[in-house]
């Protein structure tokens, strides 16, 4: 992964937007936190966002009301939902927009680590890739 990558959070819980934004400063250049989905969207269509966590919005509404706007708003970006929904009907609801997978609304630093290097893996590969071509 390179150091230059940007991480977008969009979660409605301040305490863990703020614990996974901590965790990921020392493992991306920019982390952006946002608060409106418009502001969201705004940031991913105006500046190139390698990765966002998509959480529920504090207007109401899930964060699967959501996904279809932002991969829409960037389909290169990869995505990982906070929900507390189960595994099958994260899939089930997700099924399509191709996310990197989703974490529960509670701080798990294992779990979020687990999708980071899920991440960096895809990248090499495609980096690899590119220089090959």
């Amino acid at each position: 992964m390179k150091k230059q990558d940007k991480v977008l959070i969009f979660e409605s819980d301040i305490a863990l937007a703020k614990q996974i934004q901590d965790m990921l400063s020392e493992q991306f250049s920019e982390v952006f936190l946002s608060a409106s989905g418009d502001e969201a969207i705004k940031l991913l269509t105006e500046q190139t966002i390698q990765l966002v966590f998509l959480g529920d919005p504090s207007e109401g509404g899930s964060c699967f009301d959501l996904v279809k706007d932002f991969v829409k708003a960037s389909p290169i970006t990869y995505t990982i939902l906070t929900s507390d929904k189960s595994e099958k009907e994260t899939h089930d609801k997700a099924e399509g927009f191709g996310i990197l997978g989703h974490i529960p609304k509670v701080f798990s630093p294992n779990k979020i680590q687990t999708l980071i290097d899920r991440y960096k893996q895809i990248n090499q590969v495609l980096y690899m890739t590119e220089s090959v071509v």
